[in-house]
């Protein structure tokens, strides 16, 4: 019961104390870590080590060989519930790993050969720009969902259920408990009214990203993040042609804004929330979560918590701090709960 209230690192020391300790650690901690602050991983100079950056504590831990099994080119596409999603570049295969418990990785069945940042970092599904699968234990492929759009940018499974949410705003639904998933909400677009009219009718301007995430485990939300393309030293964000004219002043992309809705169920439709009352969400190119802040240290109230997830840019510009991998940051709803 102690080492349920295990943070992260008291886990590591509690597996150095002996070997019984380390297995005791290996077969129970990857179920044990829900409501707990995130950790961010970040980029290390070695292949097989990883870096990971405690929000509750502000510092920075290295885990060393946490990857030595792995090929050089393999890389991180995802996070889930304490596990990492490894691509091997090489033949196209993910694994599932656990770099605290380090026991064998899953492999999981061998996917065709996408861009990397189409493949949806979640648990067991994935994503493609026009094609919906997900994955059982046991099975030898992966089983197509024959969803209906063109693009999806998030699912999530909640509940039994596949929810996915498509480049054009419609929401679908599966039921994956039936041996052939049955479509259950195919909801059209409807709060589209509630966003700034700049940020949809502005395209060569504004970019948006949305996400879903499970809430209280029961309320799924929709998160709108609204980018700004080119922004300004004065915050102002300014057509591509007029960057030119900027001297000696990048102007990187820059979140401006977020628009939350949840998903009333009897009505069938989205409804804006305008305050996260004792709950803080977190938002990035894994698995999007949402905390109680009544439970969980570290996390203030009200709060959304980013990461930039821009993976176009951040490859194309490397090291370019001044563009890809620096949109990440906190942001406080304006408008609280009375």
């Amino acid at each position: 019961m102690i080492k349920k209230t295990f943070s992260f690192v008291s886990m590591l020391l509690f597996k150095a104390v002996c070997s019984s300790w380390n297995s005791i650690a290996q077969s129970t901690y990857a179920a044990s870590i829900t409501n707990r602050t995130p950790w961010l991983i970040i980029p290390s100079d070695d292949d097989h080590t990883r870096c990971f950056y405690s929000l509750e504590e502000e510092k920075v831990y290295t885990v060393k060989k946490s990857f030595q099994d792995f090929h050089g080119a393999s890389c991180c596409v995802g996070s889930s519930h304490g596990w990492l999603v490894i691509l091997d570049d090489h033949n196209n295969i993910p694994y599932l790993f656990n770099p605290i418990s380090r026991n064998k990785s899953m492999e999981l069945p061998h996917i065709p050969r996408i861009s990397q940042q189409k493949l949806l970092r979640r648990n067991n599904l994935r994503i493609q720009p026009s094609r919906l699968a997900f994955y059982n234990h046991g099975d030898e492929e992966w089983t197509d969902l024959n969803g209906e759009h063109q693009e999806y940018c998030d699912i999530i499974f909640h509940n039994y259920q596949l929810f996915a949410l498509a480049g054009n705003g419609f929401f679908e639904s599966w039921h994956l408990r039936e041996l052939s998933p049955q479509k259950a909400i195919n909801l059209q677009p409807s709060f589209a009214k509630e966003i700034d009219l700049d940020y949809i009718s502005h395209r060569d301007k504004f970019s948006t990203n949305t996400y879903l995430v499970e809430s209280s485990g029961e309320i799924l939300s929709s998160v709108m993040r609204c980018i700004g393309n080119f922004v300004n030293e004065e915050g102002k964000t300014i057509h591509e042609m007029d960057v030119l004219d900027e001297l000696n002043s990048p102007c990187p992309y820059k979140t401006l804004k977020f628009y939350v809705f949840k998903l009333n169920f009897a009505a069938n439709k989205w409804e804006k929330v305008d305050c996260l009352a004792n709950c803080a969400l977190f938002l990035g190119g894994s698995q999007s979560i949402s905390l109680s802040t009544k439970d969980v240290s570290g996390c203030e109230e009200n709060s959304i918590y980013f990461t930039d997830d821009r993976w176009d840019e951040i490859e194309l510009l490397g090291d370019n701090d001044s563009y890809g991998g620096h949109d990440m940051g906190v942001r406080v709803q304006l408008r609280r709960q009375l």
